[in-house]
């Protein structure tokens, strides 16, 4: 689909219809090598270094803010050599680790001082996140940030109540200092039901225009499409058509019936998520597994809706589909932290049908998790005969 999408942009740009598919393969290796160290890699040892991984994103972000490109009002990108990485992609992983891991501490801590200073990292990690990348300026990226923070919460078994005050306490400051991260064009953007009506006149036609061409590539591709190759919002009439309307593309080219296909994907995916964590009983495990699916399946939501004209356009990936190599990686790191949980979870269970355990005194082969040593049997006495 990278290709389908992407081949006419590359040849009016590079003269190579594969420029952008090349790069977007390159990334997609790298990211299945991170998938397999994420699935692999103990989850006690994740859980030790989440915080470290994360303050490295948030010191990624702080750079980005500094000496990060820029395009338009956006500066969202790293420049290392030839390549761009997006902190904001990574920082949904180590946000997903870290709040899992002090929610995790929070529920195991005794004392209340140390449940309070706690609670207060949960917090600083979960606002000092999203407000990094609300400066960028990426309004959809902060608030699936703050979307995701929750989420970790949530799963990772944190009383409603404190979610609930930590949530009031961070919207009661977004709403205060709202003014100094947010631009008026944004607010416009996102003012309720104004993206609902498609804009007349020609100055408002030209704000509309790429939601115009997505809405148009869905109603041309009718119940089974146009064919595999044969979209014609691609060849330039579609801005991003390989990335934030890519959504649209497919929906051209497979129909009504490849859209649905892509939903079911994505619902299929949320199941299993959502499975994996609610029979998950370690509170970090579950955080991660719940933070994750909500991330992945939320994200390919907002991408639908933007591409269906229910939100403005805002510059989400579809998750797996959008060309964009931070994206990618970020987003099969992720999957490769579920199917961690998941194993975890499988050796978990064969470990408790053969009844199993993993201390000095069982060897795990027997059902009952005893020892292996012999039952003990009464001993037959013998009788002195006097002759």
């Amino acid at each position: 689909m990278v290709f389908s999408a992407s081949y006419p942009l590359a040849l009016a740009r590079t003269g190579n219809a594969f420029s952008i598919v090349s790069r977007q393969a390159i990334y997609a290796a790298l990211g299945f090598v991170l998938l397999l160290i994420a699935w692999k890699v103990p989850l006690q040892w994740l859980r030790r270094a989440s915080w470290v991984l994360h303050l490295l994103v948030i010191a990624l972000l702080f750079a980005t803010l500094v000496v990060g490109k820029k395009v338009g009002d956006a500066q969202r990108w790293l420049e290392l050599g030839p390549f761009q990485v997006q902190p904001s992609e990574f920082a949904k992983v180590t946000l997903v680790l870290c709040i899992a891991a002090l929610a995790a501490s929070w529920r195991d801590a005794t004392n209340l001082s140390r449940k309070f200073w706690l609670w207060l990292a949960i917090f600083l990690c979960w606002v000092l996140t999203t407000v990094l990348v609300l400066k960028q300026p990426h309004l959809s990226g902060g608030l699936l940030l703050a979307v995701i923070g929750v989420a970790a919460m949530f799963f990772a078994r944190t009383p409603l109540s404190l979610i609930l005050a930590t949530v009031l306490l961070g919207f009661g400051l977004g709403y205060i200092g709202q003014k100094a991260f947010l631009h008026s064009y944004q607010l416009e953007r996102w003012r309720i039901g104004s993206w609902l009506m498609l804009p007349k006149g020609k100055t408002d036609e030209q704000k509309s225009y790429q939601v115009r061409q997505a809405l148009l590539g869905l109603q041309v591709g009718g119940w089974f499409g146009q064919g595999f190759f044969q979209s014609r919002q691609k060849h330039l009439f579609l801005p991003s058509a390989h990335n934030d309307f890519i959504f649209a593309v497919i929906g051209e080219e497979f129909g009504f019936i490849g859209s649905i296909a892509v939903l079911a994907f994505f619902t299929l995916l949320a199941y299993f998520g959502l499975w994996v964590t609610s029979q998950t009983a370690d509170a970090f495990a579950s955080g991660i597994s719940g933070g994750i699916t909500v991330w992945i399946w939320l994200q390919a939501l907002l991408h639908i809706a933007v591409n269906t004209h229910l939100l403005p356009p805002t510059g989400v990936p579809l998750p797996f589909v959008s060309a964009g190599g931070s994206a990618l990686c970020a987003t099969l790191i992720g999957m490769g932290l579920l199917l961690n949980v998941a194993s975890n979870l499988t050796q978990q269970r064969k470990q408790k049908r053969r009844g199993g355990t993993n201390d000095a005194l069982g060897d795990g082969r027997w059902r009952d998790g005893r020892a292996h040593l012999p039952s003990p049997r009464p001993r037959r006495r013998r009788q002195n005969y006097v002759s």
